[in-house]
This record gives structure tokens, sequence and C-alpha cells, in this order.
């Protein structure tokens, strides 16, 4: 038994950069993942690795994420073959570079479904076990733009505002029946990680340091509840 109080976690956005560092750093816990993306090649790939290096199992899940039924569906298949989850980290997310005065309605709808709703789905899907067992956590990965507003990025800002205000309003809800919501608020992080470590740019975080906020997040006695995690790179 680890010491993280999670037995079986489901990553989005776990293919890949952050959301794989966290998966590794699991997995070498003992905790069981599900990892979730839409490329498949990619995830059978490392699935498979952290699966052979850990010894834990690992299920690849190809998901999309706005769409509430196959989030639904899926969520199910996965609980009957690998259990219930007892830990969510909503990971996904993806950015936009446009002036308010150019941004396509598309542009707003594919961010904000992305970061914000897909976040809603996942946990709405996950939280009926956790309230069941009267256990579970849920950590997002959200931003410095969930509390600032950056010129060319006012979707992203817009995208991770609402999650973080849905963790805290979803905190309230749930926090007297045993599940734990975090929400971590990075700022820049090089992805992908750095060949070595002279690539490593300076004033940025690395993937491994939210791993890290994590693991440390999940360490935390029943009792204790974080607020948000500010973490910038020096």
């Amino acid at each position: 038994m680890n010491e993280l109080r999670a037995t079986r976690a489901l990553i989005s956005g776990g293919a890949s950069g952050i959301g794989l560092a966290i998966a590794e750093a699991l997995a070498s816990q003992g905790v069981e993942l599900v990892l979730v993306s839409r490329r498949l090649g990619l995830l059978e790939q490392e699935a498979a690795r952290l699966q052979g290096r850990y010894g834990v199992r690992v299920l690849p899940l190809t998901l999309d994420l706005c769409d509430g039924a196959q989030v639904r569906a899926r969520y199910t298949e996965t609980r009957e073959r690998l259990g219930p989850i007892d830990l969510l980290v909503n990971n996904s997310g993806v950015g936009s570079d446009y002036l308010v005065q150019d941004l396509p309605e598309s542009e707003w709808d594919r961010v904000m479904d992305t970061c914000a709703k897909g976040t809603f789905l996942l946990t709405q899907a996950c939280l009926p076990d956790m309230l069941a067992h009267r256990h579970g956590t849920i950590i997002n990965i959200a931003s410095q733009a969930a509390k600032n507003g950056y010129a060319r990025a006012s979707v992203y800002c817009a995208a991770k505002f609402a999650v973080l205000g849905f963790a805290k309003a979803l905190r309230e809800e749930v926090q007297h029946q045993g599940i734990r919501v975090h929400t971590l608020c990075p700022g820049l992080v090089q992805v992908p990680p750095p060949a070595c470590p002279g690539e490593r740019k300076p004033g940025w975080l690395q993937v491994e340091d939210l791993a890290e906020a994590v693991l440390y997040t999940l360490r935390q006695p029943a009792h204790v509840q974080l607020d948000e995690i500010g973490m910038t790179g020096i």
C-alpha cells in the first residue's frame, strides 16, 4: 500500500508533457493508472512503458472530453475493467493566441470546452464513486492565467479562471464528505522537457516540478485541505 491515499488515478492529457510526468510519479508509488488522450498510438506506447517499468496496471483510453455521453460511457467501461477511480487529475488544456477583436467563436468554444467543460465532465463522471466511498482526491492543473490576465490569451485566461472557480465551488460541496479538491497554478512550463540540464529555460518550471507538487499534495493528512498552489520558475 502506498502512502498517497490513492490507488487508481485517471489523468487527462496523460500521454505526454505534464500529464505523463504526473503518471510516471504516481506509477513509481504503485498507483494504477488510466491515461486519457486522443492520441491512441502514443497512449499505448507510454502505457506499455509505464506498466513494464513499474509493474502497475495502466489503461490507455481515447476520449473526447467535450462529449458528455462518451465521457460517462467510457468511465463506466474503465470502472468495470480497473475499479473505481479515487484520484482524478484534470490536466487537459489548450491555448489560443488571438487579440479579443480577432478571436474566432470556434476558438473560444474549443479552448473553453477542452479546459473547462472537460474538467466538469470528468469530475462529474468520477465523483459518484468517490462520494459513495467517502474517499477521493481531485487535482486540477490550472495556470497563473487562472489568476491573472494576459494579452492575446483572453479565452485561455477565461477558461482557467473557470476551472479555478469550479474547483472552489466543488470543494465547498464535497470537502466534508471525504473528498479533497486541489488546484495547481503553474507559470510557464517547459514542454517538451529538455534533453539535458543545459537546455533548461531560466524562469520556466519543469514537468517533474508539477509531478512533485502532486505527490506533495497527496501526502497531506486527511484533515489538511490545501488551497490552490501557485508555482513559478526562477
